[in-house]
């Protein structure tokens, strides 16, 4: 993987650091995998960016936990597998501090969020969360240049979200077709993405899109 991939980082871990693709994939894959705290803890040590980000996020006023957080540990175990593997998610998508590179990031949470809400409309929860995932990672070959399949290869997904980023196929397929579709304002393939999901309302559509781009809204300010 080129060095555009897994960017240098600063020599500081702030806020503008960039932390290393890989080893947020292996966090990524250690939390789906739900191994115990203390290997997700070393992987999270491992990048300082990575580790400061994690004390940052859950010493946020946003968090509003009722004491300080001072162990990785102790962040891992308050945050549970599910709200860690998201957070590892956007903070994958949303590293880069460039112009360039939040506005994607930014495009790319409001996608996840997008999926999850019609996710869950349609199912259950778990899809919801599948959906976020592949959402959110479907703008991965803009941020970092090199082809989904390079990406993705170190990445334990599941088949039907691996055939959703790679080939925009499989059961998630026709909805990212469609949240492309609607960001791009193309009424012929808004069109034909909605022929392929009956069961999902136009006005629920639109409305989940709406309330995925104020959900992203909300966290920024």
């Amino acid at each position: 993987m080129s060095s555009q991939t897994t960017p240098a980082r600063l020599e500081s871990p702030t806020s503008r650091a960039v932390p290393s693709y890989p080893h947020i994939i292996k966090a990524l894959n250690l939390v789906r995998d739900k191994v115990d705290s203390a290997g997700i803890e070393e992987e999270l040590k491992a990048d300082p960016v990575i580790s400061y980000r994690l004390m940052m996020y859950v010493n946020s006023a946003a968090m509003d936990f009722p004491r300080q957080i001072t162990s990785y540990r102790e962040a891992v175990s308050v945050l549970g597998f599910s709200r860690l593997y998201r957070w590892l998610v956007r903070l994958l998508v949303t590293a880069d501090p460039g112009d360039r590179g939040s506005a994607v990031g930014r495009n790319a949470i409001t996608r996840g969020r997008f999926l999850e809400l019609l996710g869950a409309a349609g199912g259950g929860k778990d899809s919801g969360d599948d959906l976020f995932v592949v959402g959110a990672l479907s703008l991965l070959e803009v941020l970092f240049g090199e082809p989904m399949p390079v990406l993705l290869k170190d990445l334990r997904i599941s088949e039907s979200m691996r055939l959703a980023l790679i080939e925009t196929a499989g059961p998630y397929g026709p909805l990212l077709r469609l949240a492309e579709a609607i960001e791009r304002t193309d009424e012929p393939r808004i069109a034909a993405a909605m022929d392929e999901l009956p069961h999902l309302p136009i006005d629920l559509i639109f409305d989940s899109y709406e309330e995925a781009l104020n959900s992203v809204e909300k966290v920024e300010t």
